[in-house]
């Protein structure tokens, strides 16, 4: 069962990543297409076409592998304050129920879930 969901859960990501590969690589084909094919009478590329068009490949994808190359450094900074800023907001709202006569280590999950809601709704910039 374990091993099923796994693979699911890999073959979904795999999916995720194909598509981005092809997002990215149906707009690099495009941008570089509208900037640098111009003559349409002839078969073949003319030699400044595709002259431009390698010049063109080549600085998309080093755009996109430098953008890729800072996602990879900055994403585990922005998650890390992500869960800094939801634990910081849980521990405010688990004092807000203290102070309104709540016992939250004694409710179930929906019932804290209920409540935390409630606060949040009431509660301006939380």
């Amino acid at each position: 069962e374990t091993i099923k969901m796994n693979m699911m859960q890999v073959t979904e990501e795999g999916l995720r990543s194909m598509k981005d590969f092809l997002s990215t690589y149906n707009k690099l084909s495009e941008q570089c297409f509208n900037n640098c094919i111009v003559h349409f009478n002839n078969r073949n590329l003319t030699t400044e076409e595709a002259s431009c068009a390698d010049v063109c490949v080549q600085k998309m994808t080093n755009m996109n592998n430098r953008a890729t190359q800072t996602y990879l450094v900055e994403q585990p900074k922005i998650t890390q304050k992500k869960m800094e800023e939801a634990e910081a907001k849980g521990k405010q709202i688990m004092e807000i129920m203290k102070s309104q006569g709540m016992d939250p280590e004694s409710m179930n999950d929906m019932e804290l879930q209920a409540a935390a809601l409630k606060i949040r709704s009431e509660t301006p910039g939380l």
